[in-house]
């Protein structure tokens, strides 16, 4: 049993044609080199192409441009192999400086760093013509058994990639041929078949799909199961394995793991940079709002986190012990659509530290708290209170999917001037959809320059 194709995607040609092509722009540069020295650099030279050679596949492995189930763009292709060739280049000149070899030999670095991605591009583009427009031998011949949509989207897709497959039959579920085993097994008998493609939609279309493809096991012929399952407006999807199970994994929240590993440890360096350079403002807020009203210093206020976990946010008092009994006398007031938040112009439950340390958000900082304990991330979606949650709809649940954030699109764009509550369940969702650490960054920049301005602040 081949329980560890882990290769059976991996286009080891390419990969090979890649090194002869990167071979040949050395052979080519050093005779460039030649022709504006008058010499060439040669054999003590070669362990430049063998460190571009490495970093540059390595880097085309990562970007699947070896997968033959990628698609090949010529964009694409283009962009991949100039990030490869620039990350090889970068490689080779930071061995150069740090080494001191080739000091007379910069510009042979250059040219063939150009030239590596000038014949590797031209080799892919040329490869993607030829199959485009030149049928050859090789071919992988199949049976294809779905419904006809299904199977011109799937020659559509295997078009833009460097698979070699051809749909020779093709037959529906309805068919007299696969109603039975046996019935199978004497069509695939009578012509040439090297794979059977199946398309599992998840219905009784499919029923006999487990014993029409023990019957290909059986006789030694591959197998491929098109995922014909519906799609989602939110979600994004993949396909892993847990043992022996493929898996199906539809997701509508951020899910690179990598790229939020470097976001937790953005929030907890943050965090801790944040209560350290705060620290005179946290002495000086304390005593001002102890001696401006009676009470405490922190207010902690039960906020809903991701997927709807409880926590405890803090934030510095800027209202009167008396607060929250006073809200319902100002219900009438409220100025934000739709009533899932609260918010009233010249609220008489504010104190006049309070109105201060609210014009300047200096009442959010301890939430750098709440993110060191990782209720909160320093950029995300508005933490709500049980209460609007209580009154959330299915597509408001979504806003809470995700840790919520001391800042995000929503706080700077303006806070106090949006009162819609769809509104900010859009800039929400905006944020989810759209996350990356770039965005983040970009955020946190802009909350600065929001915080200075003082605009949009209650």
């Amino acid at each position: 049993m081949h329980k560890k194709n882990y290769t059976a995607n991996f286009n080891t040609k390419q990969m090979l044609i890649d090194s002869v092509a990167i071979f040949s722009a050395f052979l080519f540069s050093d005779g460039i080199y030649y022709l504006m020295r008058g010499f060439f650099v040669g054999i003590p030279y070669i362990w430049i192409f063998f460190l571009y050679t490495t970093v540059f596949v390595l880097t085309m492995i990562v970007s699947r441009m070896y997968n033959i189930t990628t698609f090949c763009y010529m964009s694409r292709i283009i962009n991949r192999s100039f990030a490869a060739a620039v990350l090889s280049g970068l490689c080779i000149g930071t061995v150069v400086f740090f080494t001191g070899h080739l000091s007379s030999s910069r510009l042979f670095v250059l040219l063939f760093g150009f030239f590596g991605f000038v014949f590797v591009t031209i080799c892919r583009l040329a490869i993607r013509w030829m199959k485009k427009n030149v049928i050859g031998n090789g071919y992988t011949h199949i049976l294809f058994i779905g419904d006809v949509e299904t199977k011109d989207q799937f020659l559509r897709f295997i078009y833009k990639t460097s698979m070699k497959i051809r749909v020779d039959n093709h037959i529906c579920y309805d068919d007299p041929s696969v109603t039975n085993a046996r019935s199978f097994e004497n069509m695939l008998k009578s012509f040439p078949v090297e794979e059977v493609v199946f398309v599992y939609c998840g219905t009784d279309v499919c029923k006999n799909m487990k014993s029409l493809m023990g019957v290909c096991d059986e006789m030694g012929i591959t197998v491929r199961v098109v995922l014909d399952l519906p799609d989602f407006p939110n979600s994004k999807r993949f396909v892993s394995s847990i043992g022996t199970y493929p898996v199906l994994t539809y997701h509508s929240i951020p899910y690179d793991k990598v790229s939020l590993f470097f976001k937790l440890v953005m929030d907890i360096i943050g965090a801790i940079v944040g209560l350290v350079l705060f620290s005179p403002v946290f002495l000086v807020t304390a005593i001002a709002i102890k001696l401006d009203s009676p009470g405490p210093v922190f207010f902690a206020q039960t906020r809903i986190g991701m997927n709807g976990k409880p926590f405890k946010m803090y934030k510095f008092r800027s209202m009167y012990m008396d607060a929250d009994e006073r809200k319902k006398e100002f219900m009438a007031q409220n100025k934000m659509k739709g009533g899932f938040m609260f918010k009233i112009d010249n609220d008489p439950r504010i104190t006049r530290v309070g109105a201060f340390i609210r014009k300047t958000s200096i009442d959010e900082l301890p939430q750098f708290i709440n993110v060191l304990l990782q209720n909160m991330s320093l950029v995300g979606t508005r933490p709500p209170t049980p209460d609007e949650v209580e009154r959330y709809d299915r597509e408001h649940w979504r806003r809470i999917s995700i840790k919520p954030g001391i800042t995000g699109i929503w706080q700077t764009s303006g806070r106090s001037d949006i009162i819609d509550f769809d509104e900010v369940v859009k800039l929400d969702k905006q944020y989810i959809d759209e996350w990356s650490l770039t965005l983040d960054i970009k955020l946190l920049c802009k909350t600065v320059s929001v915080v200075l301005k003082r605009s949009g602040a209650a």
